[in-house]
C-alpha cells in the first residue's frame, strides 16, 4: 500500500508543488484547503482557515482518518498552530518536518526577524516597527522605503512609498517600515537537518517582479552565488530553524546582500530547487521528522 503524504495549502504554489513532487515520487497525496480548488492531489479535503478554532483538531482528524504518515504544512498562518500539534501527531503516527514554534513564530514576525537577525550580525535591511514617526523615518531611510505587512506573506501589501506624501497615504495597520535595496533580488531555498547541517541550498534569481519592483518572482533561474547560501544558513542557525527554508535576499546598492524575510516552509519555487524536496523526502523516509 502507498504511504499517505498530506499537503496543506494545495490550492497555493508551494502547496501545488508539493504535491506534485510527493505525487511523482509514487506517494499517495492528500491536498487540504480552505476553498475548493484544482491541484495534483489524489485527493482533496477542506480544512477551516487557520484562525478559526476548528482548525487543529480538523487537521489531525484528517490525518488519521487518510492514514497520512508525513505532513506538509505550506500555509505561514498555519505554521504555528501545526509546529505546536508535533506531539499529538506524533502519538498517531504523523510526522512533520517543521521548526520548532519559537523558530516558527519569529519566522511569521517579520520585524521580530529583522531584529534578530541584525543582533545576531547578518545583514538585513534597516527596519522600523509601525510606530514610527514618518518624519524619523524619511530622515534614518531616504526614499524610497517599504512598508510592508508584519505578518503576511506572497508579497501582499508591500508597498514603495517615492515620498512624503505617499508615507502621509499609508495604511494604518501594523506595519513594518524597511530601507529600499535596489538591487537584484534572490529566493534561497533551504533543507535544514535538525542538527543544523544543510544538505541543499539552492538559489534562484527571480527574473520578474510581479509589481515591478516588489511582489512574487514572475520567474527564477538556478545560479552559483554561494555567498548568498552562506548567508542564509547563518541566518537560519540563529533563528534555530529547520526543515524546508524559503528565503528572500536582495542586494544593496554596493552589491551586498541582506535578507528580507524568511519563511519556515517551502517556497513557491521549489521545484526549480528539487534538491530541497530530496532531502525532504529522505530525512522523512530515515526517521529524521517527527
Amino acid at each position: 500500500m502507498r504511504e499517505t503524504v498530506l499537503v496543506t495549502g494545495v490550492g497555493g504554489p508551494a502547496g501545488k508543488a508539493g504535491a506534485i513532487y510527493f505525487a511523482n515520487k509514487g506517494y499517495r497525496v492528500v491536498g487540504t484547503d480552505m476553498r475548493e480548488v484544482e491541484s495534483p492531489a489524489t485527493d482533496f479535503r477542506f480544512v477551516p482557515a487557520a484562525r478559526d478554532p476548528r482548525f487543529a483538531p480538523v487537521l489531525c482528524a484528517i490525518a488519521v482518518q487518510e492514514k497520512a504518515t508525513l505532513i506538509v504544512s505550506t500555509v505561514t498562518e498555519e505554521l504555528p498552530i501545526v509546529a505546536r500539534m508535533r506531539a499529538a501527531l506524533r502519538e498517531r503516527g504523523v510526522a512533520l518536518c517543521i521548526s520548532d514554534p519559537p523558530g516558527v513564530d519569529v519566522a511569521n514576525d517579520k520585524l521580530r526577524t529583522a531584529e534578530d537577525l541584525d543582533r545576531a550580525g547578518v545583514a538585513v535591511p534597516i527596519t522600523f516597527g509601525a510606530a514610527t514617526p514618518h518624519d524619523e523615518l524619511a530622515e534614518a531611510l531616504g526614499f524610497p522605503l517599504l512598508s510592508k505587512p508584519r505578518f503576511g506573506r506572497g508579497g501582499r501589501g508591500v508597498v514603495v512609498h517615492r515620498g512624503a506624501g505617499d508615507l502621509a497615504c499609508a495604511s494604518p495597520e501594523e506595519v513594518v517600515w524597511q530601507e529600499f535595496l535596489p538591487g537584484e533580488e534572490y529566493d534561497l531555498n533551504l533543507f535544514v537537518e535538525r542538527d543544523g547541517s544543510v544538505p541543499a541550498a539552492v538559489v534562484l534569481r527571480k527574473t520578474g517582479l510581479k509589481e515591478g519592483l516588489v511582489g512574487n518572482a514572475l520567474g527564477v533561474e538556478r545560479v552559483e552565488r554561494p555567498d548568498l547560501a552562506e548567508l542564509g544558513m547563518r541566518a537560519v542557525r540563529s533563528l534555530g530553524l529547520e526543515g524546508p527554508i524559503d528565503m528572500d535576499i536582495r542586494l544593496a546598492t554596493d552589491g551586498s546582500p541582506a535578507v528580507l524575510e524568511v519563511n519556515a516552509r517551502l517556497g513557491a519555487n521549489v521545484l526549480s530547487a528539487r534538491e530541497v524536496l530530496d532531502a525532504l523526502d529522505h530525512a522523512w523516509r530515515n526517521g529524521r521528522c517527527d
